[in-house]
């Protein structure tokens, strides 16, 4: 019997054995990976824009962590080599000064497969002016409770002048867009200039009632609710005390939210009246503009397909735009046209405690000057513990409260 049982172990061995040697053999005969070429053309459609002398292209692959970067003339094509097969974030970027602006040149292809060799790219490149105000700081993924709850009441979006000249808020709209997290599943709307907007689920516009000036180096806070939230009766945990804010989106129907000091803001367009202006903790889409005309909440459109009813923003009235995600996994389900951002920003998760603010680029004459490449991924950064006016930003003197 322990002479079979010697046998029967022998052979299961020398299986294993035997499988093991193929699978080393089957191995040894997988091809090297062959780096790749990629040709780069670009499209150019900058209006009155200048030109600028070269551009930077990127071919980004996160699921490898792999990025490669090369720089092109504007009417020319670069070969790109060392690529490795998979799927890539291509981007183009540039940068100039001129006639007392700044303008930011940005194009993007997202979710491109590039898996043969000698494939041709050509991406349309637009140009933008950077506006004078900038999202500086947006707490958007609320905090725990003590007890380990959900709270969002105390998100927060910070304004910040990053010019050089006075500008009058008076008037200005917030909005957050459609869709409002991050999805692989873009609506599609109607018309043929459909492109030239983007599209409004909810806006909130400064009251224009009177003049509100912001002078460079000041900011000012929109709170969902302009409380101090680490009281008792809210949330001890709550990082912010956002009884300075200059303005709120009140919506009365608790009784916890009272009427703070803050501007009570101006609900422009709200079409499903939810009881707080709560913007998903995933990370929505957000653009403020100075409307053109009078927003008439009767004038919606709806995506095709879809009974979502949304308010169209015309692409050149955006001054500034932040796509926010809920993870660094979601960087290719753009929503965005990548004229306004070409890039994204995220804390990582849900109630983290943890805010997005831009960085610093300069200082000038003690006022810090923050990045404004209209690409969030590399204008932003995420703070552990979210604070108003960072940086020594300044409240308006009309904030007498603060």
């Amino acid at each position: 019997m322990k002479n079979i049982i010697k046998i029967v172990f022998a052979s299961i061995i020398l299986v294993l054995g035997l499988a093991a040697c193929q699978q080393f053999e089957d191995v040894a005969t997988i091809d090297k990976v062959t780096p790749l070429e990629s040709t780069v053309s670009l499209s150019l459609d900058l209006g009155n824009a200048p030109t600028p002398s070269q551009f930077n292209v990127k071919f980004t692959n996160y699921a490898d962590r792999f990025e490669l970067s090369k720089v092109i003339s504007p009417n020319g094509s670069i070969v790109v080599d060392g690529l490795i097969p998979g799927i890539y974030t291509v981007t183009v970027s540039a940068e100039m000064a001129a006639e007392g602006f700044t303008y930011n040149y940005s194009g993007s292809l997202v979710n491109q497969k590039i898996v043969t060799d000698n494939s041709s790219l050509s991406i349309n490149v637009q140009a933008s002016k950077s506006g004078a105000l900038v999202f500086k700081e947006v707490f958007y993924c609320g905090s725990r409770t003590p007890t380990g709850g959900s709270y969002f009441r105390d998100q927060f979006y910070e304004i910040y002048n990053n010019s050089e000249n006075v500008v009058n808020v008076r008037g200005l709209a917030i909005a957050l867009l459609n869709p409002n997290t991050a999805t692989a599943n873009l609506p599609v709307w109607p018309g043929d200039d459909a492109a030239n907007f983007v599209y409004a689920t909810a806006i909130w516009q400064v009251p224009d009632d009177k003049d509100y000036p912001v002078n460079p180096g000041e900011s000012i806070i929109i709170a969902q609710m302009a409380d101090d939230h680490k009281k008792s009766n809210l949330n001890p945990s709550s990082p912010v005390n956002l009884l300075s804010a200059e303005f709120e989106t009140y919506v009365n129907t608790t009784s916890i939210i009272s009427d703070n000091p803050a501007i009570n803001m101006y609900m422009a367009f709200w079409p499903t009246k939810m009881p707080q202006w709560l913007t998903t903790v995933f990370g929505g889409v957000f653009v403020i503009y100075f409307p053109t005309e009078v927003i008439n909440a009767n004038n919606y459109v709806t995506p095709i397909g879809s009974a979502t009813k949304c308010y169209k923003i015309p692409i050149v009235d955006v001054i500034d735009a932040l796509e926010l995600i809920g993870n660094p996994n979601q960087i290719n389900l753009k929503r965005m046209p990548t004229t306004l951002d070409a890039g994204a920003a995220t804390v990582g998760g849900t109630y983290l405690t943890k805010s997005v603010a831009r960085k610093v680029k300069e200082t000038k004459n003690g006022r810090v000057i923050l990045y404004d490449t209209n690409n969030s991924t590399n204008d932003f950064e995420v703070m552990d513990v979210p604070t108003i006016r960072r940086y020594g930003a300044v409240a308006p003197s009309w904030n007498t409260w603060k």
